[in-house]
């Protein structure tokens, strides 16, 4: 594992773990689709078949948010190996490509995340895998390589060779097809753009520690949450939604995760290094380490993966413009 950006003689302020997979030829792909509407019934009625028909995706997630625009979205996170995401997209992208979701009065979106063993990371607070971890062959550690600025970088693999950075930044228009007049749109996003998704898990805690995570430490990262979202430019951050976990009735659970979107991991990487948004999150946090100790039972994952040239796509159907990347398509050269 590299360790280009460990302090030396570094000591973890807190244990981590990280999951390991065994057979790294056939790489992972993450789907996330989504519909906007106060309903998911539509959606669902799709996935309900879908995700459970040949070729079915290794893990499967539910989840719930509301976006800048006050809009209820709904949406469905399932993990694959490549190969088999290849054969159940055969089988099933006839619905997502018929006309009549255009006419349904509501947004469908999904973006699919091509994730090259090299490619990404994960990180868990606590032996117990969170996301795509939950289906990993193992997890090790205590491991050294983070809680320092850069560590996720030193996990990824790729990065060994290759710095990771993009030209482009939140500024420059990606390259997008457009169909049925602009209600069908298609996005290619960029070599090396980050994706994260950064989760936390409160449903172990004892009553004492669930009330102080939800009345000091949840708030603190909302904010930092709403101020990757907000402020696109200033963070050179495309897209950042923070997410409630839902079980398979579209239940509460105790759980959340943020997804977000960067040009490229650095975007992600000197917001935690310097912003006052998540120096109070980590602040408050090492708070809540200090009070709870040991007996933490908070448990906070995450995975981050910097995409290849190829393999990933996001289409977004009748959705409203600041819906995940679909602000930045270039609109000059679509069809």
């Amino acid at each position: 594992m590299p360790k280009n950006n460990m302090p030396s003689n570094w000591t973890p302020p807190a244990p981590a773990w990280q999951s390991v997979w065994q057979e790294t030829d056939d790489p992972l792909i993450t789907g996330y689709f989504g519909i906007q509407g106060d309903e998911p019934i539509l959606l669902e009625k799709w996935a309900k078949s879908a995700f459970f028909s040949e070729h079915a995706p290794l893990h499967l997630e539910q989840g719930k948010y509301i976006d800048q625009e006050n809009i209820t979205n709904h949406l469905f996170v399932a993990y694959w190996r490549n190969s088999a995401y290849q054969q159940w997209w055969i089988k099933n992208a006839a619905w997502w490509m018929n006309d009549q979701r255009l006419e349904e009065g509501v947004g469908y979106w999904r973006e699919i995340i091509a994730m090259p063993f090299d490619h990404f990371e994960t990180l868990h607070s606590t032996a117990t895998p969170h996301g795509i971890g939950s289906f990993a062959d193992d997890i090790e550690g205590p491991i050294d390589e983070h809680g320092y600025p850069g560590g996720a970088r030193d996990r990824i693999p790729l990065s060994e060779t290759s710095d990771l950075k993009n030209i482009k930044s939140v500024q420059k228009p990606l390259k997008a097809q457009q169909k049925a007049g602009g209600k069908r749109v298609t996005i290619t996003p960029p070599k090396n753009m980050c994706v994260i998704q950064s989760g936390q898990d409160w449903s172990n805690c004892s009553v004492e520690e669930k009330a102080f995570y939800l009345d000091n430490v949840h708030p603190t990262l909302l904010e930092g949450m709403r101020f990757l979202r907000d402020n696109p430019i200033d963070a050179n951050c495309y897209a950042l939604r923070f997410v409630d976990k839902k079980d398979s009735n579209w239940d509460t659970k105790e759980q959340s995760f943020g997804l977000g979107y960067a040009p490229d991991i650095y975007a992600f990487e000197n917001w935690a290094k310097s912003h006052p948004t998540h120096l109070a999150i980590f602040g408050d946090f090492m708070k809540m380490v200090s009070v709870f100790g040991e007996e933490m039972k908070l448990q906070l994952w995450h995975e981050v993966a910097v995409l290849p040239s190829e393999g990933s796509e996001f289409e977004y159907i009748n959705c409203h413009v600041n819906t995940g990347l679909l602000g930045y398509a270039d609109t000059s050269k679509m069809e």
